[in-house]
Parts: C-alpha cells; sequence; structure tokens
C-alpha cells in the first residue's frame, strides 16, 4: 500500500469509528491501487482529533513524536495492526485478530483513568496524554465495536473499494460504501457494459 498525499478529512462513512478507521485504506481489495492514508503518527492524532477521541489538551502530542521519533513509529505500526485486527476480527472471524483487540483494550485500561464528566453523573476514562493515548482511544472503540450487535456490519459491493460500514438503512440493503462514489461508478459500469452488449 501506498502513501496517499490527501489528509483530513478522513472518510466518515463507516457508522462507528473503528469501521472509519478501516476505511483509511483506500481500494483495499486491489493490491495494486491500495493507499494507506495512515503512514505516520501525526496522521494517527489527526484521526483521533477528527473523531474527538483525545482531550482538548492533547495538543503536546505532537512535541512528544518530534522528541521520540523511534517510539512515535512503534505507537504507528501498533495502531495500523489494531487497524487490521478490527477488520480481520470482524469479516474474517479471526481468533487472533480478536485476540490482539483484547490485549490492547485491556492495556489501555491499564493505562488510563477513570474522570467523573462535569456535565453529567457518570464516569469516563481518561486516556493518558503520552504517545500511547492515541493507540489506548483506538483500543477502547475498536473493544466497543467488537462487542456490540455486528449483524449490520457490511463490505462495499464494489470489487476493490473494501471500505466497511454499519448498514442502518431502513430495510438494510444497502450494498455500496457511498451512492455518490462506488455505487454511481458501479451503475454507470453496468450501464455501459449493458451498451456494449
Amino acid at each position: 500500500m501506498t502513501a496517499s498525499s490527501a489528509r483530513l478529512p478522513y472518510p466518515e462513512v463507516g457508522g462507528h469509528p473503528a469501521f472509519d478507521l478501516v476505511d483509511t485504506v483506500h481500494w483495499r481489495l486491489d493490491e495494486r491501487r491500495a493507499i494507506d492514508t495512515m503512514t505516520s503518527f501525526e496522521d494517527v492524532v489527526m484521526w483521533c482529533r477528527q473523531f474527538d477521541l483525545l482531550e482538548r489538551d492533547a495538543g503536546g502530542l505532537d512535541q512528544l513524536a518530534e522528541d521520540d521519533p523511534a517510539s512515535a513509529a512503534n505507537e504507528l505500526e501498533v495502531v495500523v495492526a489494531l487497524r487490521e485486527a478490527i477488520y480481520q476480527a470482524v469479516f474474517e472471524s479471526s481468533t487472533a485478530a480478536v485476540e490482539v483487540i483484547a490485549r490492547e483494550h485491556v492495556a489501555a485500561l491499564g493505562r488510563s483513568t477513570l474522570h467523573r464528566d462535569t456535565d453529567a453523573p457518570t464516569w469516563s476514562w481518561r486516556v493518558p496524554s503520552d504517545l500511547t493515548g492515541p493507540r489506548a482511544a483506538i483500543a477502547f472503540v475498536a473493544h466497543d465495536l467488537l462487542t456490540s450487535d455486528l449483524t449490520s456490519a457490511r463490505q462495499c459491493g464494489d470489487d476493490a473499494c473494501g471500505w466497511v460500514y454499519l448498514d442502518t438503512s431502513p430495510r438494510h440493503n444497502r450494498v455500496w460504501c457511498t451512492a455518490a462514489g462506488c455505487g454511481n461508478r458501479n451503475r454507470v459500469a453496468r450501464h455501459q457494459a449493458k451498451k456494449r452488449a
């Protein structure tokens, strides 16, 4: 997979942050065209910020990554492995992938702390403010997805796309990641094929 020059915004078609993370790989099912848009720790932080998974005071992560590039590179590697584990657990029923998610979730719990919410009488997990924070936040959403009802989990009907999503359509008959993207492209392709026939 090659890196893309495109940055924010990341796709938001998955219906769950964990699926949106999986969708940071474009054209997953075609090795020749596959594009990984998460190729640096900075990308990981940007993705987490887009999906509001980090505290507002997590701005020091960029400096921490600059001060310790080796650790930042390691965090990227683990996040990418976690992303692939989400895909493999849901769409390939991989027990090894489930174990990766479970291990990262337990580790995230160990590094995080419970805080009382100021606006409501509830408590929530706060991930660490160090370089492991984004990974912990992603582990939480991965575990949340894996322990939810996955009967509506789908993969785009395009032969090459590979984007995944929760089908929340009224009839549960959604075929494409987006109607305007893969849906339209495949409709045009079918129309052209009929004309040639």
